[in-house]
C-alpha cells in the first residue's frame, strides 16, 4: 500500500513542493529514507517511530520505504517528520483519513519522542507555497502559529500532536487550540531615542536623509564621539514594517531558524551588526547548503558595521554588488542561488590608528603614510557607492554640559515616513530615492542653469564618477523631498554636496 503526503521544502529562500511517499511491505523489518534528505530527515526514523508508539498507536515493524520527491533536489529540515509518520499510520491502518485533505493541504512539523509537535523551520515559505498552488490550507505546529497565520486566505490548522492530526484528517475539523493571534505584536517600543545624543546635529541629519531615501552612510570620526550610538538609533526613525515586508523578513529568518517562541514573527526592522571577525560566508551566505548571510538578514532594515577597517578586505570588496542590485547571487559548484538584499548600510571608523585626526588639539601622531596605510582596506569602488560621509569630532565641553532637550526621535521618524510616502506615490511602488535608475533621475531630478553650474564646478573639483553624480541627485531629489519641494533648488544640491566632500577618504 502507498500513501502520499504532501509537503515543503526550500532551496535558498525558495520553496518547492514535496510529496512524501510512504511504501510499506513484507520483509525484514527495516526503515528507508530516500529522496536526498540531509542528516536530520535521514535521523527522523528514530523519532518518528517513539513518537506513534509513544501517542498510543501499535505500530509494527514491516519494510517501510520513504520517497521524497522530486527526487534529484535536496530537501532539508525537519518538518517531514509529520508527512512521514501520517503516511506510515495511514499504510498501517493506524488511522483514516480524508482523501480531499491529503490532496489539499501541505504538512509540517518536527515530532518530539511523545508525539508532540515542536516547532520547524521554512513554515511561512510553505504557507506562501500552499497560497499560490491553490491548496486549502496548512498543517502545522501550535509553536509556528503565528508564521502560518501571515499569510491569508488560505486555511491554517494547528495542532499540538499526533492525536489532533488524527481528528483533523478523520473529521476535517479545526481543532480547538486557544491561542493569541499576533494582534498586539505591532506596537513598536524602543528604549533609546535620538533625543539621548548630544551635539553632532550633522551626523543626526544625515542619518535623517539616510532613513528617508534608502542611502548608505558611513561617520568617520574620533573615538568616543557617539558613531555607535547614533548609528544604533536609526531604527526609531525608521517607518514600521508593511505587511509585505513582515512576510518577506520572517520568510528570511524562518528559513535561517532564528524565530523563537518570544520572537515568531518579525514586527520591527533588523539591525545587524555582525562583528569585524565574521567569516564571507556568515556575511554573505552561502556554505555547502546555501544558507543566508548577515546581508540578507539584514534585509528590509539596516547593516551596520562598527570598526570597518577591522573587516577583511574581501568582506567589505564583496558588498560592492548588493549594494547596487539590492540582492546577493551565490554561484557554486553544486547551486546557485540568490537571496534578496535591500538594506540600509551604516559604517563607522576611526580617520586613524590613534583616532584623533580631526582633532585640532594636536594629539594625533600619525603619519600621512600611517593614516594612508591604515584606510587602504576602503577601496575607490567601495566609497564611491556610499552616498553620505560625514566626520565627527570629540564633543565641547559646551555640548557635553548642555542640558537643552533635544529633537525627539518621534519627530524626526515623521519626517521620514512624509518623504517615504512621497516616494511611495512617485514610483508607485516601494522604491526609494537611493534605488533610482538613470531614467528616473532624468524625470525626477531635473536641474535648472544655477544648478547645472554647481553640478559642474562639483565634478571639476570632487572629480566625481558617473556613480558619483548620480548619487549626489538621489540625495538632492531626497533633501528636497524632506522639504516637501517638488523642485530640487540651490540649497538642497549644496547640502547634497557637503556630504561628499571629506578630508580624508
Amino acid at each position: 500500500m502507498i500513501t502520499k503526503v504532501k509537503s515543503s521544502s526550500y532551496f535558498g529562500i525558495d520553496s518547492f513542493l514535496v510529496e512524501v511517499e510512504v511504501d510499506i511491505s513484507r520483509g525484514l523489518p527495516s526503515f528507508n529514507i530516500v529522496g536526498l534528505g540531509d542528516a536530520a530527515v535521514i535521523e527522523s526514523k528514530e523519532r518518528i517511530r517513539a513518537a506513534i508508539r509513544n501517542s498510543g498507536y501499535r505500530m509494527e515493524y514491516n519494510k517501510i520505504i520513504i520517497n521524497l520527491t522530486p527526487a534529484g533536489k535536496r530537501k532539508v529540515g525537519t518538518h517531514f517528520d509529520l508527512p512521514i509518520a501520517i503516511g506510515i499510520m495511514h499504510c498501517q491502518n493506524l488511522i483514516k483519513i480524508k482523501k480531499e485533505i491529503l490532496e489539499n493541504y501541505i504538512f509540517m512539523g518536527e515530532l518530539s519522542l511523545n508525539g508532540d509537535l515542536k516547532r520547524t523551520q521554512g513554515v511561512v515559505s510553505g504557507a506562501i507555497l500552499a497560497k499560490e498552488l491553490g491548496y486549502k490550507g496548512i498543517v502545522i505546529p501550535y509553536e509556528n502559529k503565528e508564521e502560518g497565520n501571515l499569510i491569508k486566505n488560505i486555511n491554517v490548522v494547528i495542532v499540538k500532536n499526533l492525536k489532533d492530526v488524527e481528528i483533523f484528517l478523520e473529521t476535517g475539523k479545526k481543532i480547538n487550540i486557544e491561542y493569541n493571534d499576533g494582534n498586539n505584536l505591532n506596537e513598536e517600543d524602543y528604549k533609546i531615542d535620538f533625543a539621548d545624543v548630544k551635539g553632532q546635529e550633522v551626523a543626526k541629519r544625515a542619518l535623517e536623509i539616510c532613513a528617508a531615501g534608502g542611502h548608505n552612510l558611513i561617520m568617520i570620526g574620533t573615538p568616543g564621539c557617539g558613531k555607535t550610538m547614533l548609528a544604533k538609533r536609526v531604527m526609531t526613525i525608521l517607518p514600521p514594517l508593511t505587511e509585505k515586508e513582515k512576510i518577506e523578513i520572517t520568510k528570511i529568518y524562518s528559513i535561517a531558524g532564528k524565530l523563537s517562541e518570544k520572537n515568531p514573527i518579525i514586527e520591527k526592522r533588523p539591525f545587524r551588526s555582525p562583528h569585524h571577525t565574521s567569516t564571507g560566508v556568515a556575511m554573505i551566505g552561502g556554505g555547502r547548503i546555501p544558507k543566508v548571510g548577515e546581508i540578507s538578514l539584514a534585509n528590509r532594515g539596516v547593516l551596520f558595521l562598527d570598526e570597518l577597517i577591522e573587516f577583511k578586505k574581501e568582506i567589505l570588496e564583496n558588498l560592492r554588488e548588493p549594494l547596487e542590485e539590492k540582492r546577493i547571487s551565490i554561484t557554486r559548484a553544486n547551486y546557485k542561488v540568490e537571496f534578496p538584499c535591500k538594506f540600509l548600510l551604516l559604517m563607522s571608523t576611526n580617520p586613524c590608528n590613534c583616532g584623533n585626526y580631526f582633532e585640532n588639539d594636536g594629539s594625533c601622531t600619525c603619519s600621512a603614510t600611517e593614516i594612508s596605510r591604515y584606510l587602504k582596506k576602503l577601496s575607490g569602488p567601495l566609497i564611491d557607492r556610499i552616498d553620505l560621509k560625514v566626520e565627527m569630532r570629540r564633543l565641547s565641553e559646551k555640548e557635553l554640559l548642555d542640558s537643552n532637550p533635544k529633537e525627539k526621535s518621534k519627530d524626526i521618524r515623521k519626517r521620514v515616513i512624509e518623504a517615504r510616502n512621497i516616494q511611495k506615490i512617485r514610483f508607485k511602488d516601494d522604491r526609494l530615492n537611493g534605488d533610482m535608475l538613470r531614467k528616473d533621475l532624468e524625470k525626477y531630478c531635473l536641474l535648472n542653469e544655477g544648478n547645472k553650474k554647481i553640478m559642474k564646478k562639483a565634478i571639476e573639483n570632487l572629480k566625481l564618477s558617473a556613480r558619483g553624480f548620480d548619487r549626489v541627485l538621489k540625495v538632492s531629489r531626497t533633501i528636497a523631498d524632506l522639504d516637501k519641494s517638488k523642485e530640487i533648488r540651490k540649497e538642497h544640491i549644496l547640502e547634497a554636496l557637503s556630504y561628499r566632500i571629506n578630508n580624508i577618504l
